[in-house]
């Protein structure tokens, strides 16, 4: 074989003499220290092994910078990260937290909706992206917002759009009127958000800040008649419109915009 085993190794070896594969243990010294509450903690540990491959045998020497517990080490990657995420809610694909400020962004996929809007309408959408913001426990009402998207958020520096909805102000937060969200966890809450928002009676309040100026731009959106009819021709068409671009979704995440 080249190499030269000890006659304890040899001995060891013809025990095991027949396996495809083994590996066990010959020798182990460990070096201890102590942690800041006193239990030991192995910072070195030289392992001696045979491992038999076929028809090859090698004498391993294995070294092992450290150990310490895996709930210890999970610990640390807490608080170097400075957040643990929450169960998150259905659709969401960013959440951040900041002290009592947490926020979820959901993505919804591209679908046909009914809404109350001046009588019941079927309506095509593109992706539509929530942000959810929470001040502990609380929905902040005030400082949720609704974009559009034409694909699939990717990451932050993705570009978001002004939804051409009523009841939206100019920088896409939405006006919530007395709404109430339900559930016991920030995750239920988020949905139940989003739900209400899409159950609530849509009107005209807030309209020249983007149905008009999307009216104004976008023939198949002229008005709600022909969105519903350019709906049941082709409930994707709005993935084809360039809507009005707001800003990258990390800035309204900041607060930048």
């Amino acid at each position: 074989m080249g190499a030269k085993f000890r006659r304890a190794d040899l001995y060891r070896l013809r025990r095991w003499d027949g396996m495809t594969e083994a590996k066990f243990t010959l020798s182990q010294n460990k070096k201890l220290s102590r942690c800041h509450s006193g239990e030991e903690v192995i910072m070195a540990e030289n392992k001696q092994f045979f491992r038999i491959e076929g028809d090859a045998v090698h004498l391993i020497t294995e070294r092992i910078e450290r150990t310490v517990k895996l709930q210890d080490l999970m610990g640390e990657v807490v608080k170097e990260s400075g957040i643990v995420t929450p169960i998150l809610p259905l659709g969401c694909r960013f959440f951040s937290a900041r002290g009592e400020r947490s926020i979820f962004v959901i993505e919804q996929a591209p679908t046909t909706r009914q809404l109350e809007w001046d009588g019941r309408r079927k309506l095509a959408f593109p992706y539509v992206v929530f942000v959810v913001v929470f001040s502990g426990q609380a929905v902040s009402t005030g400082e949720c917002r609704i974009f559009y998207r034409t694909s699939p958020l990717g990451n932050g520096d993705d570009r978001i759009f002004r939804p051409n909805l009523c009841n939206v102000h100019e920088n896409c937060t939405i006006c919530t009127g007395d709404v109430r969200v339900g559930g016991d966890t920030l995750a239920k809450k988020a949905e139940s958000f989003v739900s209400v928002f899409w159950r609530s009676q849509f009107n005209w309040d807030l309209s020249h800040y983007n149905w008009e100026p999307c009216v104004q731009r976008f023939p198949q959106v002229k008005s709600l008649e022909t969105w519903q009819a350019e709906s049941e021709k082709n409930p994707l068409f709005p993935l084809g419109i360039a809507w009005f671009e707001h800003g990258r979704l990390a800035d309204v995440i900041e607060g930048r915009c």
